[in-house]
């Protein structure tokens, strides 16, 4: 059985108006037009529809249950459409975000909540992993973006610069390093370096400088986040390397000292990605739009950071 959308409306047209002359009007086609579309309905159901009283068309019994069906799949219809109508002006629909943890943590919600208060019918989900899974998760469907640091070499995914970031030193402002201006790498040799986990953008990053630098990390210490590296540096347990826009709080309480090295080069862009094979859904496609748009954020560099409150130090 092969019934199309055109022909249901020409039938309910035909059984609403009782006649085929007056239903021309309602569907925009000829008498003869009509005759044929209901005939090839009537073929197709092997059944009449119609039975003529007069000059009235009156509904069979089968002709009643196809109307009530017929006016079920447009109204369903109607609805797919204005839900569909809907995704495509961000009246609805669902966006998936895994952005690596210091990224998701400090530099995603407050615009999430920004593309919130403009589309408050988007649902909203965050995932906040390390790198190595916010690639996995956009690889596998399971995210529509993901937000990273260090690029990756994948032809599959498409990479648009988000923001800029830099990483800097901290230390306890009981650490002897807090007295510095400024320090080089090979001072931080000797002290115990908090590390992020295995997979960490900012730990590839921080451990490539340092390679590059010809400087090997002799005690170090593994953490699972930002925050409890953070807690152990102003614990004095050990120095560390971090986004700035982590610390920023933490330095300007007092808890913890920024402190430039001069000979590593911790500046990186951050990066939002995304399938390039895929088409984005209408609410992704309208966040990566709105990211665009927005005015790029200032980097939170080592140098914007209040040294020990001294604000004389340079």
């Amino acid at each position: 059985m092969d019934i199309g959308i055109h022909s249901l409306r020409t039938f309910l047209a035909v059984a609403r108006n009782r006649g085929i002359s007056r239903a021309t009007k309602d569907v925009h086609l000829s008498q003869p037009a009509i005759s044929r579309q209901i005939l090839a309905l009537e073929e197709s159901l092997g059944t009449p529809l119609f039975i003529r009283k007069g000059r009235v068309l009156t509904l069979t019994e089968a002709g009643r249950i196809l109307q009530q069906h017929a006016n079920r799949v447009l109204q369903i219809l109607s609805e797919a459409r204005e839900e569909i109508d809907g995704l495509k002006g961000l009246v609805r629909g669902h966006l998936r975000i895994s952005a690596a943890s210091t990224i998701g943590i400090y530099m995603i919600p407050d615009v999430l909540g920004a593309f919130k208060d403009l589309y408050p019918g988007i649902e909203i989900s965050l995932d906040i992993p390390n790198k190595e899974r916010v690639l996995r998760a956009v690889q596998e469907g399971t995210a529509d973006i993901g937000f990273i640091g260090p690029p990756v070499p994948d032809s599959e995914l498409a990479m648009e610069t988000y923001l800029e970031d830099d990483l800097v030193l901290i230390v306890s402002p009981h650490h002897w390093l807090a007295e510095k201006d400024h320090v080089t790498a090979k001072l931080l040799a000797e002290d115990v370096f908090l590390l992020r986990e295995k997979g960490s953008g900012t730990r590839e990053i921080m451990e490539e400088e340092l390679r590059k630098a010809g400087v090997s990390l002799r005690h170090s210490m593994e953490l699972g986040s930002t925050e409890a590296i953070k807690r152990a540096v102003a614990a004095n347990l050990g120095i560390s390397i971090v986004s700035s826009r982590s610390a920023t709080l933490e330095v300007i309480l007092g808890h913890l000292c920024a402190v430039r090295v001069s000979d590593l080069n911790l500046h990186r862009p951050i990066y939002m990605l995304y399938a390039r094979n895929s088409p984005l859904s209408p609410a992704a496609e309208g966040f990566r739009r709105f990211l665009s748009s927005r005015p790029g954020n200032p980097p939170a560099s080592a140098a914007s950071l209040d040294i020990r409150g001294d604000s004389n130090r340079s």
